[in-house]
């Protein structure tokens, strides 16, 4: 597994009239986005690459598929424009976590909302074309020391 890290620079919470209508799919209609920066990774060929990340709710728990080592893989990541782009499908509960947390600690002055983003990945360095699987994300809170 490889661990990709980094600071939340901008989120989106938005609500899309035209999902909603069209409610007989999967999505309610609910959409957060995060976009980050990942810096200094040699994973990457310590090479800047901006990567976004678009949080789904779902009504039900999402069916996960299950990689080779039990783990469930959350998303993936494609490569697009020179960007890494994720969609993940969230229930409700989980979704509304996400949100309540990015509010709340978003606005206030000397926090950082830290990502690291588990990749299920056996080669040592990302070929461009290739997609990665996402096994583990976790952020955090980060207060300037």
């Amino acid at each position: 597994m490889h661990s990709l890290t980094f600071s939340v620079n901008n989120w989106e919470h938005r609500y899309s009239l035209q999902q909603a209508i069209t409610h007989n799919q999967q999505f309610t209609g609910n959409k957060l986005t995060i976009s980050g920066t990942l810096r200094g990774q040699a994973f990457l060929n310590n090479i800047e690459t901006d990567i976004e990340l678009s949080f789904l709710k779902t009504e039900t728990i999402p069916e996960y598929p299950v990689n080779g080592s039990a783990e469930y893989i959350l998303g993936e990541l494609s490569p697009i424009n020179n960007r890494l782009l994720a969609d993940i499908k969230v229930d409700k509960h989980v979704f509304e976590e996400l949100r309540k947390n990015l509010m709340e600690y978003a606005d206030i002055e000397g926090i950082h909302i830290m990502l690291v983003l588990g990749i299920d990945y056996s080669k040592n360095q990302w070929q461009d074309d290739d997609r990665l699987p996402i096994i583990q994300l976790d952020y955090a809170m980060k207060g300037d020391a």
